[in-house]
Order: structure tokens, then C-alpha cells, then sequence
């Protein structure tokens, strides 16, 4: 009957034991998240504007107007997604003005780099004399989380777990890096292969000829000692 009773005892004292290790304080699924869920960054869409104050007495752009143009073209072309908008004033009373100089805004861009393609046009109404055009586009804006928790770093440390600011600096210098916070949403495009490349490796082939880019026998290479 002792015996029995001390079986009991040991086999009621394992369970609690277990008990406690499943409801105790260990690791859980919830624990094995990535640094780049603990300390995650968030990729914004922003609207980036030019306004340009036109003059009826001339008929071109002033060279500080250019200057600012090639400035908002080279930024478009550096991280700009989605078409140029160029939006003139509508109902005015003197809205050829504005479309002329909407037509020579465009012509900058283009002279600057962007596309015709890229270059869309549009119109807001406007009661008064003035001929503001308002330029527009799409780029987005990386924003890392916080560093600095300090709070549960002994409990983490008991339980085996990264501190609360393990991979938040790397994330904060990857944010503050990355040349088009887009990448971190969606792939680049890829742009179409070269099918004349193609077709003249497959000829030069078909010929039995080299189909090796030539080397330039004049280049010199050392190796390091």
C-alpha cells in the first residue's frame, strides 16, 4: 500500500511539473520572430510637388525656374514611380497663357530626361488671374521603427531570447540606405532582353564562327603579390 502511494506521489509530482513547464515562462511561436518583424519598416507613398508662378509679360521660363525644373526631373528620374503630372490652371479668363506655359514645362522635362511618355497632363479650376502650375509625382519614403527598448531585457536574457534592440540599428541603416524604398515592397522591373544580341550569337553560331566577345589584347592585368 506504501508503495502504491508513493507511485502515486511521484507520478502526481511530474505532472505538476509538466504543467508548469507548459504554461511557465519558455519560448513560444510568438518568440521566433525575424528582426525584420521585431523592428519592421514601413514604406510610405508621397507626393512630391513643384509650383511654378508663370508671367504673363514673358512668353519662356526664367533660368531659376529651369534650374528647378532639371532638379524635380532628376529627382523623378532617381526615385520618381508612376507619370509626371503637370497641372495647369482652368476657367480663369486667361487660360492660354496657362497652357502655353504648361507646353514649354513639359518641353524641359523632356530636354531634362523624363519621356514623353511619362509626362501626363491636367487642370484645376481657379476663379482668379493666376497661372500657378503645379507639378507631381509618386515616390515612397522608408521609415524604420524606434531603437532604445530597454524594457524586458533580463526576462528575455532568463528565457534565452535576443534583446529588445537586437537588428534594430541594421534595419534603421537599411532604411536610411536603400535608393528606392520600393524595392522593399515589390522587385524592380526588369527591363526586355536584347533579342538583336541573341539572334547574332545564334548566327554567328550557325557560321562556325566565335560566338566569345572580343578582348581587347592592349589591356594589361597584374595579379597582386
Amino acid at each position: 500500500m506504501t508503495t502504491s502511494k508513493l507511485k502515486i506521489a511521484l507520478l502526481s509530482a511530474m505532472s505538476m511539473t509538466a504543467a508548469a513547464c507548459s504554461s511557465g515562462p519558455f519560448n513560444g511561436p510568438e518568440h521566433a520572430a525575424s528582426v525584420a518583424e521585431t523592428h519592421p519598416i514601413a514604406v510610405d507613398s508621397q507626393v512630391v510637388t513643384l509650383t511654378i508662378k508663370t508671367d504673363a509679360t514673358t512668353t519662356d521660363i526664367s533660368n531659376v525656374d529651369k534650374a528647378r525644373l532639371r532638379a524635380f526631373a532628376s529627382a523623378y528620374m532617381n526615385n520618381g514611380h508612376g507619370p509626371v503630372t503637370v497641372t495647369g490652371p482652368s476657367g480663369a479668363g486667361n487660360d492660354l497663357d496657362g497652357h502655353e506655359a504648361s507646353a514649354d514645362i513639359r518641353k524641359a522635362l523632356n530636354d531634362a530626361g523624363v519621356p514623353w511618355s511619362a509626362i501626363h497632363g491636367a487642370t484645376y479650376r481657379t476663379g482668379n488671374a493666376e497661372n500657378d502650375i503645379i507639378l507631381s509625382f509618386t515616390r515612397y519614403v522608408a521609415t524604420p521603427s524606434p531603437c532604445g527598448v530597454w524594457a524586458g531585457v533580463r526576462s528575455r536574457q532568463y528565457r534565452n531570447l535576443r534583446t529588445p534592440n537586437a537588428g534594430c540599428a541594421t534595419m534603421n541603416n537599411l532604411a536610411a540606405m536603400v535608393a528606392d524604398p520600393r524595392d522593399l515592397v515589390a522587385p524592380t522591373d526588369v527591363a526586355p532582353r536584347d533579342g538583336e544580341f541573341a539572334v547574332r550569337a545564334v548566327e554567328l553560331y550557325r557560321a562556325g564562327e566565335s560566338t566569345n566577345s572580343d578582348i581587347d589584347s592592349s589591356i594589361e592585368a597584374e595579379a597582386s603579390n
